[in-house]
């Protein structure tokens, strides 16, 4: 059984939302979807953008009147043992219908099994693990998807950078780790002589000896798969040690606005990935990709991340396959809701979202941002450039 924790900064809480916004059918469906992200901890920053679209998501269906919608959310604190239990929590004892969110496998991974076994719906927000859709799970599904994230790391590295030498930092998940040795094995089949290959404990404070490596090995492009909080320690001992290469690639968290605030002028010339942007839509998602944006500034009043299209998505995706099930006038169930999302095909602001046999969508692409003029630009792939890519980075003491 979960207990609540007194509150401070590791508070374990329950936010259960009964948004009713507007006029429900009085045989409008009913569904209990459960939220698991990490809220607080060292993935907040993520978590917590995760969690504003998924809120957007839940208002928005509830306002419409076609379903009526209870949020459970619950926060793990960046834990495995914290996620794995409220899964149980939520299912066992709340009876939910399904269940979103969830960032990094470590965290995933726990949670689709609980579901798994429970046979309840679960729909990842962020997650590259390639082995979770290699065990022919019937109730998991996720938005995003490694191969985006090596296609787009990768081709920006050959078709822009063109380095002799590229190092390699990555954290010590699963998701990060696969794609560092696939990013690895592509620039090496390419031609790119990959000296520095380390791996580390994401939230450690001191790079100095990896940041070493990389200058001795005069590497020219540093590619980092490590998250928000990461970044902002290397790149600031980077700058200390006045390590120079002429690219900085960072795979998670570098779209946040944050990395602009706090890192300043040194978060100038980095670059980035991001599924989307406020300002740049896939063609034909124009006006919903608009809708959303306004839609956030005035429940959060600030511009939206792009992560939190992710639980936007997410969340969309369960509620669109619960409206599908034709369950008016009841409550909707987990199978239900399965089965409809194994026919999905909806339109979003992020993607057409449609899932292969596996879980995966089918869709999912990621783009390279680069910072300049402290705003984040979109330079590859090329189709969806909105500006060219400033390289070399200048030397740090030329800034």
């Amino acid at each position: 059984m979960y207990r609540r924790r007194p509150v401070g900064a590791r508070i374990f809480f329950l936010l259960i939302v009964a948004l009713g916004l507007g006029p429900t059918a009085p045989d409008a469906a009913t569904l209990t979807l459960g939220e698991i992200n990490p809220l607080t901890g060292r993935f907040a920053a993520h978590g917590v953008a995760l969690h504003q679209g998924i809120q957007l998501a839940v208002e928005e269906v509830n306002a419409s009147g076609t379903l009526r919608v209870t949020l459970a959310s619950r926060d793990d604190e960046g834990r495995p043992d914290r996620s794995v239990a409220a899964a149980e929590e939520l299912i066992t004892r709340l009876r939910v219908a399904a269940l979103v969110g969830g960032y990094v496998d470590t965290l995933v991974g726990p949670i689709s099994e609980v579901a798994e076994r429970q046979k309840v719906p679960y729909m990842a927000t962020a997650s590259l693990d390639e082995r979770l859709t290699q065990r022919g799970y019937r109730y998991f599904f996720r938005i995003s998807h490694l191969q985006a994230y090596v296609d787009s790391m990768v081709g920006v590295v050959l078709d822009l950078f063109r380095p002799r030498r590229a190092g390699i930092l990555f954290s010590a998940t699963p998701g990060a780790s696969q794609l560092a040795r696939r990013q690895r094995e592509r620039l090496e089949q390419a031609g790119v002589h990959v000296p520095v290959f380390e791996m580390f404990t994401s939230g450690i404070s001191d790079f100095t000896p990896f940041l070493a490596r990389i200058r001795d090995a005069n590497v020219e492009a540093l590619i980092s798969d490590a998250f928000f909080a990461d970044h902002l320690v290397m790149v600031r001992q980077l700058r200390g040690l006045e390590v120079n290469v002429k690219a900085f690639l960072g795979a998670f968290g570098m779209e946040f606005p944050e990395v602009v605030r706090d890192l300043g002028p040194a978060g100038e010339f980095l670059f980035g990935t991001t599924g989307w942007e406020p300002a740049l839509a896939e063609p034909g998602t124009e006006a919903a990709s608009r809708a959303f944006v306004e839609q956030y500034r005035r429940r959060f009043g600030a511009v939206p991340p792009p992560l939190a299209m992710h639980g936007y998505v997410a969340a969309r995706a369960i509620l669109a396959a619960a409206g599908q099930a034709e369950s008016r006038g009841r409550e909707v169930g987990s199978e239900a809701i399965r089965q409809a999302l194994q026919g999905l095909d909806l339109p979003t602001p992020l993607q057409r979202l449609q899932f292969d046999s596996r879980g995966e969508a089918r869709h999912y692409r990621r783009l390279i941002v680069q910072i300049q003029g402290g705003a984040r630009v979109v330079v590859y792939p090329p189709d969806r450039a909105t500006g060219k890519a400033r390289y070399p980075m200048p030397l740090w003491k030329d800034r």
